[in-house]
């Protein structure tokens, strides 16, 4: 872990928000449909495109991002294991089977209905996993993560043989592969709850890092360990549940960006969540960048460009095993 002084680390975070800003504005221009600064103004059709795609896509992908670093982190300290994140643990393919549970059964129903009893079945399944975990009692850190892939693996495979039985397969893969390119205005504000419960989740940092302690020492000190669990597990379900539903599932992000904050800042909660954020938002709009100009004028999906890299993340630092930080 590398110290730095609160003067440094808060120049170090307003130029990474500038960076951030940065790349936001970049993105705006990059598509298939070309856009400049000055057609955006002397042009309708241009003016269109900026305010109802290209707008809405970018903020999109900056809240999925940092919801989905932040959220990683949570869960890392839920769990006590820096190998856990949503997509590795069952959550975001619990969340998936609730979506198609109330497309089938109640197909007309709001969109916050969907996203409600998805949270739900994410919360579920988030409960199966940490009973499991909690009853295997594990002693080598690196099988959560092999256990939490099974989990996850057995999950996706209900979740694609009801899609089959019901003839839903594109929307399954729809919301198993996070993709940005539907992502219009009118069609993503569901996000914006997501952001709301990360801010919420920053907010009672001081108390969600009582969580370190462990369930015996926290416990013994007077912390209400029980009660701090279940509402980390209710924000985990709500902001996954809520990406998911909007821009599908992104694999690896809630793992990469926590490990490298950990790395640099430790395991302080309030400092590391909005490097935490900013980190994730910004590797994911690189991410989703990347994949519009790769294949232009079609695209690759962010979350098969960060699947690569993340994957690719998870197997060095499971070859590397657990730092003693």
């Amino acid at each position: 872990m590398i110290r730095h002084t609160g003067l440094t680390q808060s120049l170090l975070l307003l130029l990474f928000v500038l960076c951030l800003m940065t790349l936001m504005l970049a993105s705006l221009f990059i598509g298939t449909y070309d856009l400049t600064l000055a057609s955006v103004f002397e042009n309708e059709q241009a003016s269109i495109v900026m305010l109802l795609s290209r707008v809405p896509r970018t903020l999109a992908v900056v809240i999925a991002g940092g919801v989905l670093g932040l959220i990683g982190g949570l869960s890392q300290v839920v769990l006590n294991n820096r190998f856990a994140e949503p997509t590795t643990i069952g959550t975001a393919q619990g969340v998936a089977i609730g979506l198609l549970g109330t497309h089938i059964l109640w197909p007309e129903s709001p969109l916050y209905v969907h996203t409600l009893v998805a949270s739900g079945f994410g919360l579920l399944s988030l409960f199966g996993f940490f009973s499991i975990i909690r009853q295997l009692k594990l002693n080598d850190p690196m099988l959560l993560p092999l256990i939490g892939l099974i989990y996850s693996a057995i999950l996706g495979a209900i979740a694609t043989f009801i899609a089959f039985e019901f003839d839903l397969m594109q929307f399954l893969m729809v919301w198993l592969n996070g993709d940005f390119s539907t992502v219009i205005s009118g069609r993503y504000e569901l996000i914006w709850g997501a952001a709301a419960i990360a801010v919420l989740v920053y907010w009672l940092a001081n108390q969600l890092n009582l969580l370190n302690l462990g369930e015996q020492t926290g416990r013994a000190l007077g912390v209400p360990f029980r009660t701090l669990v279940f509402i980390a597990m209710i924000m985990i379900a709500l902001s996954t549940s809520m990406v998911v539903a909007t821009v599908g599932m992104i694999s690896f992000l809630g793992l990469v960006v926590p490990n490298i904050v950990r790395y640099y800042l430790g395991d302080n909660l309030k400092q590391s969540l909005p490097w935490s954020a900013l980190i994730g938002a910004f590797l994911l709009l690189g991410c989703d960048m990347l994949g519009r100009y790769l294949s232009n004028p079609f695209e690759l999906p962010a979350s098969l460009v960060f699947g690569v890299l993340g994957g690719c993340f998870f197997i060095w630092v499971l070859y590397k095993g657990e730092p003693n930080v």
